[in-house]
């Protein structure tokens, strides 16, 4: 049983352990109507730097799922829970909505004139919940920890320097342009010198009520303090086999899903259930060492052949838990023309068309293709697909993608391995394909699987894919997007250095008719809080 769920797919270009392996959030007699103070107070006590311990929750609280013996440091927490909890307590200068488009927060107005340098202008007197108003200095001073250290390290891989450029004022100056830079801004802001507390001071719209109490409050100096719904919000600490218990008990009120996750959450109470799009990438990646699999042409047939729709409705738990990609960037992608997607013939046609063009016959009658090697001989083809045994949907889909690939006549073997196993088998380069997993950023930046570094397992990519991935960042009218777009997908596709399979929606699962307004989003399942209306009633 995994004790604590660890996030897997938010680092977004970081592909760790977790990300092969995948893998929740929360309502006790009505409370009292708290009436806003008319001028509500610029400072209060300064919040614990120690989190509680849990305490039980009664059925009609708000009530989320917290691990105590995890930080709540949004730059370095690790736990999906706390970093769904810290995003209450923090805020980032930009956050992206269910389409992945970004929306300033802290960020008062922002300028570029060559999409290297930025300028953002914060927006002014807004109160941290320690007392102190928001500066630029802390602004600067959470983006270049987060450069170094965390979960962000390789999202902001591309940015030279942050430096102060005023009192609410912070330039940013990128290594090469992106047009979309502001997508990857969705940052929790900590206060300047507070990297190493588990508890930094933030901005966010709540707070912790204190020391030995279980309990987020109301952060009276928000600046959104009178449109908060919830006066407080409960927490409890439980493990993934009492989800469902504590859910259909009224004891949880919300729960986040990834519904491909390698632990499957099966709830019994009526449940609504809201789905929004990530960057999250599932995908086949190919060794390049592997006599057949380095020819582009065998990795394309390869790629042609996957039934990703199948996949979806049949193998992954929920029809509508992700979206089928063909091409290397989502359909989510706000820019994106399911023309590109069109081929001139049926997928097992065009199939066997790559594979002749790559010299594959059936030279020894064995119903499996072979290569020839141009001097009257013949080198068999047989490909060692690895794959995270601990995930029972990936697993189903490699056999599924496996059983296509035989009938059509290419001899792959699964191999199910742990997932320790499993990178271990990636880093020695000990596999022909692998079922991979990767969070890219918002910006839709492919260089992690493109461009050689440490996820070039299969030494597939190379620097020839830096000026597609380079025009397609720097572009900004819509038809220069487009076209930029459509160049890199069709580089992709052409060559394949791997092969996209799908991009993952997550879920948030509330009891049925508890919680209206909810929009959740990759950058935070409670977005845009203020507009949620939760009816206490409906959580008992």
């Amino acid at each position: 049983m995994k004790k604590h769920r660890i996030l897997s797919i938010i680092i977004p270009v970081l592909l760790i352990p977790a990300l092969f392996l995948q893998g929740c959030l929360y309502p006790a007699p009505r409370e009292p109507v708290e009436q806003a103070p008319e001028e509500p107070p610029v400072t209060e006590a300064v919040p614990p730097d120690e989190p509680p311990a849990t305490a039980p929750p009664t059925p009609g609280q708000f009530t989320l799922r917290y691990d105590p013996g995890s930080t709540l440091n949004p730059i370095s927490a690790l736990n999906r829970d706390n970093i769904l909890i810290a995003s209450l307590l923090y805020e980032s200068l930009f956050a992206l909505d269910g389409n992945l488009n970004a929306h300033p927060v802290l960020c008062e107005s922002w300028s570029s004139v060559d999409n290297i340098t930025f300028i953002f202008n914060i927006k002014p007197d807004i109160a941290m919940n320690d007392g102190t108003t928001l500066t630029a200095e802390d602004v600067a001073y959470t983006l270049r920890q987060a450069m170094i250290r965390g979960r962000y390290v390789n999202r902001f891989s591309t940015i030279a320097s942050v430096a102060v450029a005023g009192d609410l004022a912070v330039e940013v100056e990128l290594y090469s342009p992106n047009a979309r830079f502001i997508r990857l801004l969705d940052v929790p802001i900590i206060k300047n010198g507070a990297i190493d507390s588990r508890l930094p001071p933030g901005t966010g719209p709540y707070r912790f009520a204190g020391a030995d109490d279980m309990r987020l409050e109301r952060f009276l100096a928000h600046r959104d303090f009178s449109k908060l719904t919830l006066v407080s919000i409960s927490l409890i600490a439980c493990g993934d086999n009492d989800l469902t218990e504590l859910f259909d008990d009224g004891k949880l009120s919300l729960i986040w899903d990834d519904p491909s996750d390698a632990f499957d959450i099966r709830l019994n109470r009526l449940r609504e259930t809201r789905y929004y799009d990530t960057t999250a990438m599932q995908f086949i990646g190919f060794n390049a060492n592997h006599i057949a699999l380095r020819d582009p042409y065998i990795r394309r047939a390869i790629s042609v052949s996957i039934d990703r729709q199948f996949i979806i409705d049949n193998i992954m738990p929920q029809p509508n838990m992700a979206i089928a990609a063909p091409l290397a960037l989502s359909p989510a992608f706000h820019l994106y023309d399911a023309e590109w997607e069109r081929q001139p013939y049926p997928a097992l046609e065009e199939m066997a068309l790559l594979l002749v063009a790559a010299g594959c016959e059936d030279l020894d009658s064995d119903s499996f293709l072979e290569l020839s090697d141009g001097f009257g001989g013949y080198h068999e083809i047989t490909i060692d697909f690895i794959v995270n045994s601990e995930n029972t949907h990936k697993v189903r889909a490699a056999h599924a993608i496996t059983n296509t690939l035989r009938r059509n006549g290419l001899d792959v073997t699964v191999r199910e391995l742990t997932a320790d196993r499993f990178m271990n088998a990636l880093q020695r380069g000990d596999f022909d394909m692998y079922y991979g997993e990767i969070m890219i950023g918002a910006d839709f930046n492919l260089s992690p699987l493109l461009l050689p570094g440490n996820l070039n397992y299969g030494k597939t990519a190379n620097t020839e894919y830096r000026p597609f991935i380079d025009d397609f960042l720097a572009a900004q009218s819509d038809y220069s997007v487009q076209w930029a777009a459509k160049r890199l997908v069709d580089e992709v596709r052409n060559n394949s250095p791997f092969a996209p399979i799908l991009y993952k929606k997550h879920a948030v699962y509330t009891p049925i008719g508890a919680i209206s307004g909810a929009d959740p989003s990759q950058s935070s399942v409670f977005r845009n809080f203020t507009d949620w209306r939760i009816n206490l009633n409906m959580l008992i």
